[in-house]
């Protein structure tokens, strides 16, 4: 191989890197693009399931109320009849 023929080689060897370069730069720009909307879509679905949860420890939060309103009320019953049971 003589020097002009090196020199090609060498030329064609750092021209194909420099072009493997701007592909993978192009890929990794393609690649950030797609992870930004998948946060983006991730964001919102977070959103949703803490909204739901949300309701539900609210509703968990009613029944307990209501459940508590309920014994409540069945004891001062239970201590109304026993109070007017007793006087009789």
């Amino acid at each position: 191989m003589d020097l002009d023929g090196l020199k090609e080689h060498i030329d064609g060897k750092f021209s194909h890197h420099e072009e493997l370069d701007v592909l993978r730069q192009q890929r990794v720009s393609e690649l950030m693009t797609n992870y930004a909307t998948e946060i983006k879509d991730n964001k919102a679905t977070v959103q949703r399931v803490h909204s739901r949860v949300d309701r539900i420890e609210t509703q968990i939060k009613t029944v307990k109320g209501v459940g508590t309103a309920i014994a409540t009320a069945l004891g001062c019953a239970a201590a109304w009849i026993g109070i007017t049971k007793g006087d009789l």
